[in-house]
């Protein structure tokens, strides 16, 4: 792929003029097909055979909700096949694919857009009824309680987060704006919640002046988030949404950068960011004056209380605008601004090629060989059904953990993204999480134990208030422990990441 030199833009774009309109180099664009097989090395890009199999889901899912909705409307409005036959539903995609950076390893993120026909019980129900007939679909897990509802499923085995949502209209049109603030008349909460999924992956890509600049950017920002162990909204780092809203930020202050100027440019904004103020893609619009629309509430600490508590308020642009990262913590938000401030030094490091800064930005953050002590959380399932269900509560209450290990004082704390798969004896299915410590003061490093018994017990409570907790009980366990170091289970120590060498890399560059 050859990056061609873009046509300088001076349009603004985002809430401030550019910080700078200049150009890329002949150097910048050499250096950016650089990056571009850095990143194909790290295998970040889906092979034309993986897109083509993503395309025939997709129409199959789209197949499956037209008959869905359908079968509906003949049921909740007494239509006969061929009145039903005019009723339609809507599929539509965000996330990593509707942004347009799509890994072999990516998951799909789906809404099904339906008539107000189609309930979000029905779509529970007799659609979920109908994927567990479909050949190739397995791993089938509705959550229809979660904060924002799904069904989750595996299909050919890619990983799919199918939401709900549905219109105050009788159909769907197959043209429908879903940037129109008025579809979102009268809905609730959830479904709001759901469909703003796709608005703010629109409005993002709307918002940048070059949308393959942006891709290759962001896939660089994502990886090096996720070798650096802070890409995770669950245990207080950013997600997703986050890092594309920051990385889009970064394309509308340099429009006209490479992206190899626009990774520097990324960690020269941001480890030096002053977060009172929050990121923003565009203004924040106030709820308008029109029924339906009025009550929704938007991020604005003038006005909420709870949005003044924020730490690194990046907030989405879709009406009603909200915070991307409440989840952050004081101690996550050092751990984030620390690893900016690392990359940052190593790009202003001399003699380095760009091939070698690059590698020395993204190596991989060894947590268990930096960190002398671990608080294990270990989570046990007698069946995959409820070990999901499970592992997905205890996630949602990491960060009252994280708060209460924040108020001992006497130590650092360092999340750890994810839940680690190993066998035991005694489950079907078991998987742990892990928190690094690393004391300041007031605890001798080499004592054996750490004083966390007041802030694990109140977790403890926590875990088990769990509204479902009557009917899984006998299905589930966890168990939270201190090991150091030199306790560490194998199959922790063993998940290292591969990735092809400098030369390699260097060498495929100069053949374009």
């Amino acid at each position: 792929m050859v990056l061609p030199v873009q046509s300088i833009q001076l349009n603004q774009y985002g809430i401030t003029d550019p910080v700078s309109n200049e150009g890329p180099t002949n150097n910048d664009i050499k250096a950016s097909r650089e990056l571009l097989n850095l990143l194909k090395s790290y295998n970040l890009y889906e092979t034309d055979e993986g897109k083509k199999r993503r395309e025939d889901i997709l129409e199959s899912l789209n197949r499956l909700l037209q008959q869905f909705v359908r079968r509906q409307a003949k049921i909740n409005r007494g239509l006969t096949d061929q009145e039903a036959s005019q009723v339609s539903g809507k599929l539509l995609t965000f996330g990593s694919y509707r942004l347009g950076i799509v890994a072999p390893d990516s998951d799909i993120d789906v809404l099904c857009l339906c008539p107000r026909s189609v309930t979000r019980e029905s779509f529970f129900s007799d659609f979920y009824n109908t994927l567990t007939k479909v050949e190739g679909i397995s791993k089938l897990q509705p959550v229809p309680d979660a904060y924002t509802p799904v069904i989750k499923l595996y299909f050919y085995e890619i990983s799919i987060d199918i939401l709900f949502a549905n219109l105050d209209a009788p159909t769907v049109s197959p043209h429908i704006n879903v940037l129109d603030d008025n579809i979102l008349r009268n809905m609730n909460d959830s479904t709001v919640r759901s469909i703003n999924g796709c608005r703010v992956a629109s409005y993002i890509l709307d918002s940048v002046p070059n949308k393959n600049y942006f891709r290759t950017t962001l896939r660089f920002i994502k990886l090096w988030a996720s070798r650096r162990k802070i890409y995770s909204t669950v245990v207080g780092y950013l997600g997703g949404v986050a890092w594309a809203i920051l990385t889009a930020r970064v394309c509308q202050l340099y429009p006209n950068c490479a992206p190899n100027q626009l990774i520097e440019k990324f960690f020269r904004v941001f480890s030096v960011w002053q977060w009172e103020c929050p990121v923003t893609l565009c203004k924040i619009k106030e709820p308008p004056n029109i029924p339906g629309l009025m009550s929704f509430k938007v991020w604005d600490p003038r006005v909420n209380p709870q949005d003044r508590h924020h730490l690194m308020p990046i907030i989405t642009p879709a009406f009603p605008s909200m915070n991307s990262t409440h989840n952050v913590t004081a101690t996550t938000k050092k751990v984030i601004t620390e690893e900016l401030m690392r990359a940052l030094e190593i790009f202003k490091t001399p003699n380095l090629s760009n091939l070698e800064l690059w590698e020395k930005v993204l190596e991989e953050q060894d947590v268990f060989s930096n960190y002398k002590h671990f608080l294990v959380i270990e989570v046990y399932g007698s069946t995959e059904h409820a070990h999901g269900k499970w592992e997905g509560w205890i996630g949602s209450r990491m960060r009252f953990l994280i708060s209460r290990l924040e108020n001992l004082g006497n130590t650092h704390i360092r999340p750890i993204p994810g839940f680690f798969k190993f066998e035991d004896d005694n489950w079907d299915y078991a998987s742990s999480a892990f928190f690094a410590f690393k004391v300041i003061s007031g605890v001798a490093e080499n004592s054996k134990t750490l004083d966390i018994r007041s802030a694990v017990q109140s977790f403890k409570d926590i875990i088990n208030n769990w509204s479902d907790m009557e009917k899984y009980r006998d299905q589930i366990s966890f168990n939270i422990k201190h090991l150091k170091n030199n306790q560490l289970p194998d199959y922790v120590l063993s998940n290292k990441s591969k990735k092809r060498s400098i030369n390699e890399i260097s060498e495929e560059s100069n053949r374009l």
